[in-house]
């Protein structure tokens, strides 16, 4: 498949015009949108406990609190690989790898409890990161230590990195990239709005950082009142991103793990229904948009 961005061009450059493959077809595909597809892994296997839940019980609706164990309510990995699957898109899964005894949620835990997760999600083309400690950012050794606790479940080396909170940071791509890590979507340019360094790309020496476009968090706290909103901000981010220079149409999304079954959260498979019936809109992991960036023009 030949999906090459001329990323490297400027100003608002015609569509890209690209040649797909569908089996034995060949079409012509104007592109004129990336969207990294990713979900942050924040809590452990069993969550954060029926009191946290209860606590904030207006988050779900009754089904939801009736019908499913309070337990697997932030469990969503198989509701995230169903919808994807139908819609024949794979994103990419950053992964915490340890929190530490705390009187705060989340409750302690380490990478390991998602061992069959992590090997199920890499043996379906799914990818795998990281999601580093933010403790970690300024000491390459702890990045090291975090990366290899996660590729010792993938069983191969992992490339992105996304730090927890977010951050915007020269220290933390500098050690990324001693790190061996490719990418990095840590960075968020406004958590009150979304601006326009929050769409596209930017380079940190080797390392390419994919600003975080959509943080579902902070969709629904800021801008969408209720689930219609949460469409309807998702459809003016694309059409806002088509009117942007080639080199800042992309939009990463990221959308929790555990917010699928929660109010607005449960929206998702409706957002990648829209994304995947736009013509102009290409889903992909984080791996496979880095390659598309670092091929530049055909």
């Amino acid at each position: 498949m030949f999906d090459l961005l001329p990323l490297r061009f400027k100003g608002n450059a015609a569509w890209s015009t690209l040649l797909t493959t569908f089996g034995d077809i060949k079409a012509k595909v104007l592109f004129r949108v990336y969207v990294l597809l990713s979900h942050d892994v924040d809590w452990g296997r069993a969550g954060p406990g029926s009191a946290h839940i209860m606590a904030r019980k207006d988050r779900f609706d009754e089904n939801a609190l009736r019908n499913d164990r309070l337990e697997d309510l932030y469990y969503n990995f198989p509701g995230y690989m169903e919808v994807e699957e139908k819609y024949d898109v794979r994103s990419t899964f950053f992964f915490r790898t340890y929190v530490k005894d705390s009187v705060h949620a989340p409750p302690s835990y380490h990478v390991e409890e998602y061992s069959e997760e992590i090997r199920s999600l890499v043996r379906g083309g799914w990818e795998v990161g990281l999601h580093l400690d933010p403790s970690s950012f300024d000491d390459v050794e702890k990045i090291k230590a975090e990366k290899l606790a996660v590729e010792k479940l993938t069983g191969s080396p992992i490339y992105g990195n996304r730090v927890h909170y977010t951050m915007n940071s020269d220290v933390l791509w500098g050690n990324l990239e001693r790190a061996s890590f490719r990418y990095d979507s840590s960075a968020k340019f406004s958590r009150d709005h979304i601006v326009d360094d929050d769409f596209g790309f930017f380079k940190k020496d080797r390392l390419t950082v994919f600003p975080i476009t959509i943080m579902d968090a902070l969709v629904f706290a800021n801008f969408a009142k209720d689930e219609p909103s949460v469409m309807d901000t998702v459809k003016l981010v694309v059409e806002r991103c088509r009117k942007l220079p080639v080199d800042k149409q992309i939009i990463t999304l990221l959308w929790h793990d555990c917010v699928l079954r929660m109010k607005k959260g449960r929206l998702y498979p409706k957002v990648l229904e829209y994304l995947c019936s736009q013509e102009d809109v290409k889903v992909k992991r984080g791996i496979d948009l880095l390659d598309t960036v670092d091929r530049g023009p055909v």
